[in-house]
């Protein structure tokens, strides 16, 4: 597919990727505080990262296949994947902000 493609209806909707993205960066970050005799600190623990990447999906109602259809046309897709870093970013900035307070 080129870039500007119009999104199938079988690819997660821009709202709703930018939602998961947003899980998605919390869940890398706890997988990574996740601390058991097999992981180290710092590490990320995949078991537990596949764990919250399944609940997830399930959260917004996307079967695996489909998270990695709609990542790969995003990756096709460049403005509609800049449009939802962006969102994202803005949103993960803004819940650190109050965090912050």
């Amino acid at each position: 597919m080129s870039c500007g493609s119009k999104m199938p209806d079988d690819i997660v909707p821009g709202d709703t990727m930018q939602k998961m993205l947003v899980d998605l960066y919390y869940a890398e970050t706890y997988s990574a505080m996740v601390n058991d005799s097999l992981h180290q600190i710092r590490n990320k623990n995949m078991d537990s990262l596949a764990a919250y990447y399944q609940t997830i999906q399930a959260h917004y109602n996307v079967s695996n296949e489909t998270f990695i259809k709609s990542v790969n046309w995003y990756k096709n897709n460049p403005e509609q994947l800049d449009t939802a870093y962006a969102s994202m970013i803005l949103h993960v900035s803004e819940i650190e902000t109050k965090l912050a307070k």
